[in-house]
């Protein structure tokens, strides 16, 4: 899940191992986050989540950076990547398809700024 925020994008990556990270354009992240077991279990809702959006998506040719207010999802799966793209706004009012897994994706990034003392 990425977002355009002050002009840095923040991209959660969620894998099905349990790797966790939060990464910013900018510089830096939290790296290893998936290590603390709020954060894993929140991490493993989104990733099993994602199940039963992909294939409602459209198959990714790129990973273009999102453009500010919109938030975009990529799903990687043995078959290629998926993406899907919304408003935040959207999102944000829980109206829209994939709210649902924005709110997961959210959550994951709560857990992160929760414990990101104790990841590595």
């Amino acid at each position: 899940m990425e977002s355009q925020r002050s002009g840095s994008v923040i991209s959660l990556l969620s894998l099905a191992d349990g790797t966790t990270s939060l990464y910013f354009s900018n510089g830096g992240g939290i790296i290893g986050a998936g290590g603390n077991a709020e954060v894993a279990k929140a991490s493993e809702r989104f990733v099993a989540l994602t199940e039963s959006y992909y294939p409602g998506m459209s198959m990714a040719d790129g990973f273009p950076l999102p453009a500010a207010g919109i938030i975009q999802f990529y799903v990687l799966t043995f078959a290629g990547a998926y993406t899907a793209a919304a408003a935040e706004d959207d999102l944000v009012s829980g109206k829209h398809e994939l709210s649902p897994l924005f709110t997961a994706g959210n959550e994951v990034i709560t857990q992160i700024r929760l414990h990101s003392s104790e990841a590595r």
